[in-house]
């Protein structure tokens, strides 16, 4: 993984209560637990509404999320992602949030930012603009398994290599 840290963010906003969006969350959020927990990745999971605040769940507690309600202030994602740099950021949204044109450049610099839209009626063309990482909820597993890969490194030649001009004589003719 690019970074040792993955920080979910999952979008409990008003729209998040309808279309069967609970009960999706819910399953995304118990796929991502048993992934991580196999590839021993360091998770934290965050509620945003108004903020973020973290949310713990045991190894034996299913994952119960608090109800939906207000509106998702996309600034706490910003603060969010300037205090942890090194984590990478995974939202779980149906991208209906404010968003200001330096909100959107701020997040669109981020290369550890993953999109994963929930729900059928989700906003893909806002999601979509914010990070070269979005998925639908259906392709939870190739997101995480994106994430989950180190990034390689690019390594310069051992050695410089000259190339040299080779200069053809048009009064040659060919000897066939």
């Amino acid at each position: 993984m690019s970074s040792s840290k993955l920080y979910c963010i999952i979008d409990r906003s008003g729209s998040m209560a309808e279309y069967g969006k609970p009960m999706l969350m819910v399953n995304l959020l118990r796929y991502i637990r048993q992934f991580t927990n196999q590839r021993n990745i360091n998770t934290r999971y965050f509620i945003w509404q108004e903020d973020i605040s973290e949310i713990n769940w045991s190894e034996d507690q299913d994952v119960e999320l608090p109800e939906a309600g207000k509106s998702a202030d996309i600034d706490a994602v910003c603060s969010l992602a300037k205090s942890y740099p090194e984590a990478t950021l995974m939202i779980l949204s149906d991208g209906y949030f404010e968003l200001k044109s330096e909100q959107r450049h701020l997040l669109t610099q981020l290369d550890n930012l993953y999109i994963v839209s929930v729900g059928g009626d989700a906003n893909l063309v806002q999601l979509n603009t914010l990070s070269e990482h979005s998925y639908h909820a259906e392709k939870i597993d190739q997101a995480l398994h994106t994430l989950s890969r180190s990034k390689v490194a690019t390594v310069p030649p051992l050695s410089r290599v000259s190339m040299k001009a080779t200069l053809f004589d048009e009064d040659d003719e060919d000897e066939w």
